[in-house]
């Protein structure tokens, strides 16, 4: 059945909206020339920023003591004469079992036994081998006056002395205080926790031994004077991913590999083992700048049509002859620009041909991105309309989907089940929307209406049923990053003021009043949105989505590129995979 539209609770008029941001814009202006109240937000925003980088040190210290089994160094990390509770002073409770994995959880005990270097010595010595051993600030509750009180998430993965390997993760909550030219632990409290069990043999790596011996390669365009990212220099490491499809019909999924320098396709064998059969198919080589390929039959013949997203350069077409061979027809296609990140096919507009959504990014040549936190500079995606033999008219000024952000993730679902695709996207550096299909050849963004406006630095996003409810829900892929402390309230107020004081208010005032109509005045909420991590979505009976990505455990800190959903143990639920990853400093405290 149909859904209806929610409306927008407590969304105010638009002319109030626009003089409660001239107002919130005046305030900032008059904190700029009121030294009083300059000087007390640049304060604020000082202190925050030496407690929260104290405090990493302290964590920092705290994981290495860990992983190095070094009892003397984590003890050290408490305050002289501390007693109350440390590492380890949990029970764990059961919660699940199946398929030789465990899941344990955590609860405070009412009091530790024994010192609290004994205590600490039995943590440990459960732990026999670390592998992975972190502790991350995610909050910065409060501060001054050489205290502070914060919450931290603990990551272990090792093994214990039988050989199961275990995984947990957990809240805490450290109240600190500045004694000896350092930050110690005065407190602690846990918040929440777990710990999982398995054998950690479900996966075996096999890539070699099947012939998968592809290696990923930098784009050489971005080494000439024509496409040097002279603004934007980091995106040239930036990788490409991978596409599994059946392209020669014989009933084996057979594997693409998109690559800056050289992209490849290698065939199935049906023996365990694959074959690179690039040039044998007909496709040319190198093949440069390549960051997506879509198998998908745009003709309607029955086999395997061949989309390449290409950011230095055209996008390409491969006809398919249905014998497994490839004839390029990117000449008489009409495919949009280059700067191609991601791209997804649908039958939008439900006359039996597939169309083409292709998202872009920036320009690294002459562009940055605009902010940090809200990007709107993007070069602006594609929806390229099938006319039939492989011909595709541009659609996208028609329909309301150019979007403005940096897009990296695309994907259709009928999620309002009326019949027809509505189209998500994932933007990097901003926000990530969800565009509604009106079935009359034009979408409407209502990420705001249904409460899937998710902010963040989106990497990927895939549809599927979570829940077994029967409709579609979501997950995108973020950043969760180590610095989700930092975006709190004084710093993004600062950075606003600063903005004012430096002249460049004209120029982001439009990005301000888009961020003032989602978020308010509460930039503390934004600043923790824009870097809390993945997000699991899941569709109401009312047509709006509920975050339950931190209640499901489901965003993890760190970098997340490409994400799915499939039901890998074959239990009737669907899982989820998200890969991770990306470069960092001489240490990894940030990630």
């Amino acid at each position: 059945m149909t859904r209806d539209l929610p409306s927008s609770p407590g969304r105010r008029p638009r002319w109030r909206r626009r003089v409660l941001l001239l107002a919130l814009l005046t305030l900032g202006a008059a904190g700029v020339w009121g030294t009083v109240s300059w000087q007390r937000l640049e304060a604020q925003a000082l202190d925050l920023a030496e407690t929260g980088q104290g405090a990493i040190q302290l964590l920092s210290s705290q994981a290495k003591a860990i992983a190095n089994h070094d009892i003397d160094a984590l003890a050290a990390v408490y305050a002289s004469g501390y007693d109350g509770l440390v590492l380890g002073d949990w029970d764990e409770t059961e919660a699940f079992r199946r398929d030789g994995i465990t899941v344990r959880t955590w609860r405070a005990k009412e009091g530790g036994t024994g010192s609290t270097t004994d205590r600490l010595q039995r943590f440990l010595d459960s732990l026999h081998r670390i592998d992975h051993s972190k502790l991350k600030l995610a909050s910065v509750e409060e501060s001054g006056d050489g205290t502070a009180t914060i919450r931290s998430v603990l990551w272990l993965r090792g093994a214990t002395e039988d050989g199961t390997h275990f995984e947990m993760h957990g809240t805490l909550r450290f109240g600190l205080r500045y004694s000896e030219d350092r930050w110690q632990i005065a407190d602690q409290a846990l918040v929440s926790g777990e710990t999982v069990f398995g054998p950690g043999t479900a996966f075996e790596e096999v890539a070699l031994a099947s012939g998968l011996d592809f290696v990923a390669q930098q784009n050489p365009n971005f080494r000439t004077p024509e496409w040097e990212p002279k603004k934007f220099g980091i995106l040239k490491y930036g990788s490409a991913g991978v596409s599994a499809a059946d392209y020669d019909g014989d009933g084996w999924d057979d594997l693409f590999f998109a690559d800056g320098a050289d992209s490849r396709l290698y065939r199935n064998q049906a023996d365990d083992t694959f074959r690179d059969v690039t040039e044998e198919v007909g496709l040319p080589t190198p093949l440069v700048g390549v960051n997506v390929a879509l198998f998908v039959d745009l003709d309607n013949d029955g086999d395997q049509d061949l989309f390449l997203g290409v950011f230095t350069g055209p996008n390409r077409l491969f006809e398919n002859d249905g014998q497994g061979h490839y004839r390029d027809v990117t000449d008489q296609a009409n495919l949009g620009g280059s700067m191609v990140t991601v791209a997804s096919a649908a039958d939008y507009d439900r006359d039996g041909l597939l169309d083409l959504y292709v998202g872009r990014y920036l320009d690294p040549r002459t562009e940055l991105p605009d902010t940090l936190f809200y990007t709107r500079n993007g070069e602006g995606n594609s929806l390229l309309r099938n006319l039939g033999g492989l011909r595709f008219e541009d659609v996208t000024d028609r329909a309301g989907v150019r979007e403005g952000g940096l897009t990296l993730g695309v994907a259709w679902a009928d999620y309002d089940d009326d019949g027809d695709d509505d189209l998500y996207v994932a933007n990097d550096f901003g926000r990530n929307a969800l565009l509604r299909n009106e079935g009359d050849g034009t979408f409407r963004d209502v990420s705001e209406a249904t409460n899937s406006l998710d902010f963040g630095f989106g990497m990927s996003a895939t549809w599927g049923d979570i829940d077994n409810d029967g409709d579609f829900d979501l997950y995108t892929s973020n950043v969760h990053s180590g610095q989700r402390w930092y975006g709190q309230a004084a710093t993004l107020q600062q950075y606003l003021l600063t903005s004012i004081r430096q002249g460049t208010i004209f120029e982001d005032y439009p990005l301000y009043r888009e961020i003032y109509g989602y978020a308010g005045s509460d930039w503390r909420d934004y600043g923790d949105r824009m870097v809390k991590g993945n997000s699991l979505l899941v569709l109401g009976e009312d047509g709006r989505f509920e975050d339950i990505s931190e209640r499901a455990h489901t965003n993890p800190y760190g970098w997340y590129w490409g994400s799915g959903m499939l039901d890998y143990d074959y239990d009737g639920r669907l899982d989820i995979y998200a890969a991770n990853g990306w470069i960092t400093g001489r240490t990894t405290d940030d990630l």
